[in-house]
């Protein structure tokens, strides 16, 4: 089963149970380029990093007149389809090394615990 395809052209469903730590990078990276090219949505933009049945790992982007200062503009959020809300998220500042590993880690847990529920 492939799943429904992000922005990119990409599966973001299940196959995402599989990925490496290093393609789970990959995708947050190409998220973050995707959101230059992403129509606002409530005065922010947010792109699909991958999806774990009804747990979607997405990246949303702050828009700079509603940043607080010393907050990240950036957020990956897990998001909850079935509680209709944000489970877990982490912020990001530079998209640098540091906080891929963070927010790759978060993706990895979030994968885990959805596995273990099934």
């Amino acid at each position: 089963m492939l799943g429904m395809l992000g922005k990119t052209g990409i599966p973001i469903s299940l196959i995402g149970a599989a990925m490496s730590p290093d393609e789970i990078e990959q995708r947050i990276i190409r998220a973050y380029v995707q959101l230059a090219c992403t129509p606002e949505t409530d005065g922010s933009r947010t792109v699909t990093v991958v999806r774990f049945g009804a747990l979607e790992a997405r990246l949303t982007e702050i828009p700079e007149e509603l940043r607080l200062p010393g907050l990240p503009w950036l957020w990956l959020e897990l998001y909850s389809h079935s509680r209709q809300a944000v489970v877990d998220s982490c912020g990001c500042t530079e998209l640098d090394e540091p906080e891929l590993t963070l927010a790759v880690e978060l993706i990895i847990n979030a994968r885990q615990w959805v596995q273990d529920l099934h």
